[in-house]
């Protein structure tokens, strides 16, 4: 069979890497498209795959609509070159447009609610959705629910055993800072973190312990010390034997919270699987980005880290792992069944 990937962020490259490896390795052809964005093209180098890329977006409208026609283009001559059997991509309203166009299933995935472009795509060009059950905002007509989250497609047990060397370079004691762009579409009128409030995040929690700085966007001067230096498929590592991860990234706050890290999430948008690993297994706090609960934020941080009993955070993610399974093997199962209604098997 043939199949169809759209990576559009780091992200999806993790979502998808042990499902591609597996259809890979079963004899199937995959091709990957993926949007330049961040550290999404040396993921995928890093871990082998070969790709087309569709370029880099931007933050201007102009650089936005330059990035969509050519994204479609691209995605438009793959699937009439390539003529996949199947289409599968993280929320990606270019390659639903194109499957749709060509007659192609699309199965797609999606954990963002605030997506009002989703909600479009979803509406006019039908692709077959899968959203974790912590969903808040699901059509029932159009998507279904499933028991995991996307990060446990590859931070599963089954999938992720932490690697303890990377203490050689982080230290023993340490916290890491996550800074991320607010230009999603998901993101637009929220305000990202600032610089001076990055400043004072260090310079509260820096008597704690070592604070490292993952950031998608460039630093000021006097932070660029503070800056993580490792590959980027190390980070898993580092969140993993980290005290505490804070910042603005929806993702990081819950790939912490599947290795059982406390997490603060510093952030305007109200995500339903961040406000379930918080309410139901106390694995992240979530505070609007705005003064006074940034001040509550950093309190809660200081109170993690002086607090001697660390091992409740493990015992939360032994609950939360008996409740939600592999997204890895929920993936191929869909993926095999919607093969197997088009007679063919993966």
């Amino acid at each position: 069979m043939k199949f169809l990937f759209d990576i559009g962020h780091p992200a999806d490259v993790h979502y998808f890497r042990n499902t591609i490896n597996f259809l890979q390795d079963r004899g199937h052809a995959v091709r990957i498209y993926a949007r330049d964005k961040d550290v999404t093209h040396k993921l995928l180098s890093a871990y082998g795959f070969e790709f087309v890329s569709k370029g880099r977006g931007g933050r201007l409208i102009s650089d936005r609509l330059t990035y969509t026609i050519k994204s479609l283009q691209k995605l438009h001559e793959g699937v009439s070159d390539f003529n996949p059997d199947i289409c599968v991509s993280h929320a990606s309203p270019y390659l639903a447009m194109m499957a749709r166009l060509h007659g192609v299933p699309n199965i797609m995935f999606n954990d963002t609610e605030r997506a009002a472009l989703f909600k479009t795509v979803l509406r006019f060009f039908k692709p077959e959705v899968y959203s974790p059950d912590s969903f808040t905002e699901a059509d029932e007509n159009r998507q279904k629910l499933v028991p995991s989250y996307m990060e446990l497609a590859y931070l599963h047990p089954d999938h992720f055993n932490p690697n303890e060397k990377i203490k050689e370079m982080t230290g023993e004691n340490y916290i890491l800072l996550r800074f991320v762009g607010n230009h999603a579409t998901h993101d637009l009128g929220y305000p990202g973190i600032t610089d001076d409030q990055k400043r004072e995040m260090v310079e509260r929690l820096k008597h704690y312990a070592t604070v490292w700085i993952s950031s998608e966007e460039s630093l000021p001067d006097d932070l660029q010390a503070y800056r993580l230096q490792v590959s980027e498929e190390q980070i898993h590592d580092v969140i993993a034997f980290s005290r505490l991860v804070m910042g603005g990234s929806g993702t990081m706050s819950s790939e912490a919270a599947m290795l059982g890290v406390p997490a603060i999430f510093v952030n305007n948008n109200r995500l339903g699987y961040i406000n379930e690993l918080g309410d139901t297994y106390g694995l992240v706090y979530r505070y609007r980005n705005r003064k006074p609960e940034r001040e509550n934020a950093l309190q809660r941080a200081a109170k993690i880290l002086e607090d001697k009993h660390t091992e409740k955070y493990a015992e939360r993610r032994r609950k939360m792992l008996a409740d939600k399974q592999n997204m890895t093997r929920i993936m191929l199962d869909i993926i095999s069944q919607k093969a197997v209604e088009l007679g063919k098997e993966v």
